[in-house]
């Protein structure tokens, strides 16, 4: 007798889902789910939306299907059920459920992006609405622990690329101007070869995380770096995008022999959760090149070297983290076997018509080490020469052996840092302060505006072009 009491008060207190809707239908807080770029065998993010019950009574939505069926590319998980047709939905009174979509494309034989298009139907008893279903589709080269011997990577397709990809000694691989590399999480590029980079300021090349949704644009650590290994050949980028990597490029002992410094001209790095550049004992050439958004050092030049900066735009105001590395680092030292700091000559660390500046009061550090002796004089050859730099008010700037023409107390005035656009606004000191001998070595800034038309170069990367 009372198990039967139990089970009629249980009955009793159930609420009852009669009701199968009106004319006005159910509410959604969306009409469209649609995905950005979807590379084809990849699995997009999850994107969900809202189903609203907008009555005064309890609602049984009679189905609740994905129109497409098992054979669509698109994935439903129902308020928890991971199926792509569910009968009998209940919501409650003003109240709604969560439907999650995900997309997976198979691959196909076009070289540009095609649309898969869905619909998710919902059955009420007077009324049948549909929330479409949008995804852009892409194939891919997938690569995968490729050796890569001399080939070019065209821009037909983009490269996906796993693990990582190697460029093999004494083999040179090319890279087509519009030619795009997207890299999975950890994913790196080794070069033991030669890189050539040709982009060009219409089609750049670019290196960057697989995920295309907005969030992702500039989030930094989606994938690895580049990495020119330990006597690998010259290597040359230009107009080249790389970004939201662990780091943008390790140089590790490289373009030290006869076949010259290691290239990087028109190039913008950033959006690393790292550095930005992070070289070796190596030398590098870099002209017209933006570092920005770095978690650590933009550029660390460590245990000596030859480097040459002009025209950069060194612009750090990393927002993931908080970032107490300056925007520069010098070294000319590494620590030994025995503990003991074995100095390497930093022999050449230029930064010429250069805009250093950052969040932090001091983006300049210096590790540095001199020898007793004749030796001191090599041991760091560094010089600032005409530029804009963020330092500590009580940073010296005077001694002319390392800085000449330098501007440390304003700002540089950038357009929009929000949006990472760091050309000059009108008002900016940075304007005309470069020295003519070292614009003339880059007449044309990265956007390919003369440098030599007006008063003087601009500092950075950028020359303004006013209006007329």
């Amino acid at each position: 007798m009372g198990l039967l009491l139990s089970v009629l008060s249980f009955q009793a207190c159930e609420r009852e889902f009669v009701f199968r809707g009106g004319e006005d239908g159910l509410a959604f807080s969306t009409d469209t789910v649609m995905f950005d770029t979807i590379f084809t065998s990849i699995g997009s993010t999850t994107k969900s939306f809202l189903v609203y019950n907008p009555y005064d009574e309890d609602l049984s939505i009679e189905a609740i299907q994905l129109a497409g069926g098992d054979e669509s590319d698109f994935r439903l998980n129902i308020n928890g059920y991971s199926e792509n047709e569910l009968m009998d939905v209940r919501v409650r009174s003003r109240d709604s459920l969560f439907i999650f979509v995900e997309v997976t494309i198979d691959p196909g034989e076009s070289n540009t992006p095609f649309v898969v298009k869905d619909s998710i139907l919902f059955h009420t008893s007077q009324k049948m609405q549909a929330v479409k279903l949008v995804a852009y589709g892409q194939d891919v080269v997938l690569m995968r622990k490729k050796n890569l011997k001399s080939q070019t990577l065209t821009s037909d397709k983009p490269y996906l690329i796993y693990d990582y990809v190697m460029i093999d000694t004494a083999e040179t691989v090319s890279i087509d101007p519009g030619a795009r590399l997207y890299f999975y999480k950890d994913a790196s590029m080794v070069v033991h070869g030669s890189l050539e980079v040709n982009g060009t300021l219409e089609e750049p090349v670019v290196f960057t995380g697989h995920r295309q949704e907005e969030w992702y644009q500039d989030k930094p650590g989606q994938w690895g770096y580049i990495h020119l290994m330990p006597k690998s050949g010259q290597s040359k980028l230009n107009h080249t995008i790389i970004k939201n990597g662990l780091m943008g490029i390790m140089a590790d002992s490289v373009g030290t022999g006869e076949s010259g410094p290691i290239e990087i001209n028109n190039c913008r790095i950033e959006h690393t959760s790292t550095y930005g550049l992070l070289a070796q004992t190596s030398r590098v050439d870099v002209t017209n090149t933006i570092f920005g958004d770095c978690g650590k050092n933009a550029v660390a030049l460590t245990v000596g070297g030859e480097y040459s900066f002009i025209h950069c735009t060194f612009a750090n105001y990393f927002g993931w983290a908080i970032r107490t590395s300056p925007t520069i680092l010098l070294n000319n030292y590494f620590i030994d076997e025995n503990e003991k700091k074995q100095v390497v000559p930093l022999k050449k660390a230029d930064f010429r018509n250069c805009i250093i500046y950052g969040r932090n009061p001091n983006e300049l550090g210096f590790d540095i080490e001199l020898r007793e002796g004749e030796f001191a004089k090599t041991d760091a050859m560094y010089m600032f020469d005409h530029a804009l730099i963020r330092v500590a008010n009580d940073f010296d700037v005077s001694d002319e052996n390392h800085f000449r023409n330098i501007i440390t107390d304003e700002e540089p005035s950038f357009m929009n840092i929000d949006e990472y656009n760091y050309q000059l606004d009108t008002i900016s000191v940075a304007k005309d302060f470069g020295k003519l001998e070292f614009g003339e070595m880059v007449p044309k800034d990265i956007l390919g505006i003369s440098r030599l038309e007006d008063e003087g170069p601009d500092l950075g990367a950028y020359e303004r072009q006013e209006e007329e």
